[in-house]
């Protein structure tokens, strides 16, 4: 059965579920307006050219446009997409490189726009899809007989053709009629202006899916919402989020949620994406320095950075972290407890010698928990790390598991069971105030499933 399409839906009351995840967003960003006020304009100009070249290449990737290593997203992030970097580090073909770096073009007069005070508008859309897509001559559809076959793309045009997705219950849902696209554009506009006193994050959720349930171009459309996504987070001076490739699974469902009425999975994930900006922003900070510089000259300029970067937090925000840390590490020690009890019990009749162990280290800026799992000789670490971050006494909670083994040289050998996780799947942050029992649920739950994780990923290293 498919699912008719229907008129841009005004933004329905959200209940309390999203509540403390945006609480956790503003404090986070309290911290990063103070950040910034402090860092030289060099610095977080670098520091959000990095985040557009990221978004630039992650959002084609997602749409499946082209493909990239780890390596090579992170050396473009980092110097640049440029052809000389694309070249030295390889995999990147001349269609890609095009549509990558017309992708961050769009992004960059978007981030003017914002400057110059520019809102959403028919024509502002029309214009970033002629910009986005401006490389690219064609896409992708099928003929009468159903045969796959390249259609030019007229870029800033609205569709000709009517078109649909496939759900994930292999239904069909079908986007607004090509000869309605124009007054539903006109009416999601006037719907945005309407969404004004909502949080931005919340705003933003709304427009992408809205903009997406009318696929007013032939294609581009993911690439456009995405880049209007950070038009409404600029505007009330928010880090721009990043949809990226481990999200995809994530971002797919939260939208087909969107269209069953439920919005509130996207604008959770939207929040967790907008809390990893921030605090990559705040850890992270892009320090500018010369490439010839010597070693000790780098040395200087992070010391002096990260004392400056100490003096903004300040000794209260210092204080209240190591409350907040010294709680949850009683927490999850207890839950740690419990839980790797049960498993250690459930392998002893495997292996009567199993062991398992749960312990915690605290250092000044860092607390670990972890636990250490013993099975046939193998080992299953587990770390829970938490850190102040930010000047608001809030902390960041990631978790990581290790396996290791003795080889047949009997030297150790070590793989993550985690590392293909998500950051918004191995990472939170829990803020002081209102938001903070929430917080502390969240990241028992963060526990519970990342454990289970690590341990069927342990298990299955044992036959």
């Amino acid at each position: 059965m498919n699912t008719p399409w229907r008129e841009v839906e005004p933004l329905p009351m959200l209940n309390g579920a999203v509540s403390p995840v945006l609480l956790t967003v503003d404090s986070l960003r309290t911290a990063w307006e103070r950040s910034i006020a402090q860092a030289p304009p060099a610095e977080f100009a670098e520091a959000r050219q990095r985040s557009l070249r990221r978004h630039a290449i992650e959002t084609g990737i997602i749409e499946r446009l082209y493909d990239l290593d780890w390596g090579v997203t992170e050396a473009l992030v980092a110097e640049g997409i440029t052809a000389e970097v694309a070249a030295r580090e390889g995999g990147v073909s001349d269609e890609a490189f095009d549509l990558m770096r017309d992708q961050l073009g769009a992004l960059e007069y978007l981030v003017e726009a914002v400057r110059d005070g520019r809102d959403l508008s028919v024509f502002f859309v029309r214009e970033l899809h002629q910009l986005i897509t401006r490389h690219q001559p064609t896409y992708e559809a099928r003929d009468a007989l159903g045969r796959v076959v390249q259609v030019p793309l007229p870029q800033g045009e609205w569709k000709a053709q009517a078109n649909h997705v496939r759900r994930p219950d292999g239904t069909m849902l079908e986007y607004t009629p090509p000869e309605h696209v124009p007054g539903q554009m006109d009416r999601l506009v006037e719907l945005y202006k309407a969404t004004e006193g909502a949080h931005p994050v919340v705003r933003a959720a709304w427009l992408h899916h809205r903009f997406i349930c009318i696929h007013p171009f032939a294609d581009g459309n993911g690439r456009v919402a995405r880049a209007l996504t950070l038009l409404v987070l600029l505007r009330e001076r928010y880090a721009p989020l990043v949809v990226d490739r481990r999200n995809r699974p994530d971002y797919i469902a939260a939208l087909d949620a969107a269209n069953d009425g439920d919005l509130r999975p996207l604008v959770h994930l939207f929040a967790q994406l907008e809390i990893y900006s921030l605090r990559a922003e705040l850890e992270r900070p892009a320090l500018t320095i010369a490439a010839t510089s010597s070693a000790a000259t780098i040395a200087r300029a992070h010391v002096e950075r990260l004392v400056d970067l100490g003096r903004i937090a300040g000794e209260g925000a210092a204080a209240g972290a190591a409350t907040i840390a010294d709680m949850l590490s009683r927490r999850i020690t207890g839950q740690l407890d419990g839980i790797a009890g049960q498993v250690r019990t459930a392998f002893l009749a495997l292996d009567p010698e199993a062991g398992a162990r749960v312990d915690s280290e605290t250092k000044p800026n860092w607390v670990n928990v972890y636990v250490k799992l013993v099975v046939l000789d193998k080992e299953l670490y587990y770390y829970v790390t938490l850190r102040p971050v930010g000047s608001v006494g809030a902390v960041a909670v990631d978790v990581l598991a290790m396996y290791q083994y003795l080889d047949d040289g009997d030297v150790m050998v070590g793989t993550s069971l985690l590392g293909d996780l998500a950051p918004t799947d191995a990472a939170m942050v829990v803020a002081p105030g209102p938001a903070q029992e929430g917080g502390f649920a969240a990241v028992e739950e963060l526990i519970e499933r990342t454990f289970a994780l690590a341990v069927d990923r342990f298990s299955r290293r044992l036959y």
